[in-house]
């Protein structure tokens, strides 16, 4: 029997480990392409409810709006300039990146007020300012 065969079929290992590499590399890409955008939607959910636990509810007027040309999950993402006023303090502008659904475009022109809710411990940082859409 020739060494270079394995059990009499003419795979060398070299061949096998290869092949066992590959479905390896396989599974790893597979996996990671479910865990991660898990992932991400849990923490998107983390910090909407912490927002509405922690947050001060405000307004916010569209000062402009404009499309990015990206889609996610065929939604559009846009990106606005906020001009936020809470309840006490001097109004303040904040420029948002997010994804909206189709069916909430309506909401979200340029000069409508919106509701928003705003984590004062950082009031300025877009993260932190979430809108709240009906």
């Amino acid at each position: 029997m020739d060494p270079t065969t394995l059990f009499g079929l003419g795979i060398s290992g070299f061949t096998i480990a290869t092949i066992c590499v590959s479905v390896l590399c396989s599974l790893v890409i597979t996996v990671a392409a479910i865990a991660v955008p898990i992932y991400f939607y849990r923490k998107s959910r983390e910090r909407a409810e912490e927002l509405i636990a922690k947050g001060t509810q405000g307004e916010a007027t569209i000062l402009s709006l404009e499309d990015t040309g990206m889609l996610i999950n065929n939604q559009p993402r846009v990106t606005m300039l906020l001009e936020i006023r809470m309840p006490y303090g001097v109004p303040y502008q904040v420029k948002k990146t997010l994804t909206v659904p189709l069916i909430r475009l309506s909401q979200i022109q340029v000069g409508l007020v919106v509701q928003v809710m705003v984590d004062m411990s950082d009031p300025t940082n877009p993260d932190k300012v979430g809108l709240l859409l009906k």
